[in-house]
């Protein structure tokens, strides 16, 4: 229909210009251009949604182009990024002009060690250094976990559904109880950077062996 129209306005104004019916005047065939112009527009067909994207796509004009639908849709459609609960940071020594990496993750439950104790949550670390390279360590905030270079204490993890594995364990060098240095870091820390979760098993004092469950996806390591 808005073809017929569109003939009727080239029709038109080629009228006012040269009128070419008897009796007709130009002003005649100037309201006869106008009121077919209008008609034009009036049974134009609309474009499809499809259609439109093409023209945006050939042109890149986004006028009328509902982008934040576009964007909401394809975040819909995007996988979830993974989350990982390991934090780092770094710390530079300024007089050797060192640098210490260190990431860690604090573990979903709590144990309670009573007296003088309570509550308390553990903490698997792991940290690189000039002096010492890398350390890999099961922490708590307060207590006493018992690992003694001098013996065979060990603790125990297990990564995701994998067996158990033991690791000999050793103190701190300063003489604190609260970490248990994995002796075997190497192997730890592969473990690690697989499992979605591991859980550590510790032997506190007078309190026997206790477990701690971590949520140790995505740990980012070199």
């Amino acid at each position: 229909m808005s073809y017929v129209f569109l003939l009727l306005f080239i029709a038109a104004v080629f009228g006012i210009f040269k009128p070419y019916i008897n009796g007709i005047r130009r002003s005649h065939f100037a309201i006869a251009a106008v009121a077919s112009f209008a008609l034009v527009g009036i049974f134009a067909p609309t474009p499809t949604p499809a259609e439109k994207r093409k023209v945006v796509a050939a042109t890149g004009e986004t006028e009328g182009f509902d982008s934040k639908a576009v964007v909401d849709k394809t975040l819909a459609n995007s996988p979830p990024e993974k989350s990982s609960k390991w934090e780092y940071s770094e710390s530079r020594d300024q007089m050797r002009g060192s640098t210490t990496k260190f990431a860690s993750v604090g573990s979903e439950n709590s144990i309670d060690l009573d007296f003088p104790y309570g509550e308390v949550k553990g903490q698997i670390w792991v940290r690189r250094r000039p002096e010492d390279g890398l350390n890999v360590a099961f922490e708590v905030e307060k207590g006493q976990v018992l690992c003694h270079s001098y013996s065979d204490d060990y603790v125990s993890m297990k990564f995701d559904d994998g067996p158990i594995q033991k690791f000999r364990c050793t103190g701190s060098s300063d003489g604190s109880s609260k970490t248990a240095f994995i002796i075997d870091e190497k192997r730890a820390l592969a473990a690690l950077k697989r499992a979605k979760r591991t859980i550590v098993e510790a032997e506190f004092y007078q309190r026997g062996r206790q477990q701690f469950v971590f949520e140790t996806a995505g740990l980012k390591w070199q």
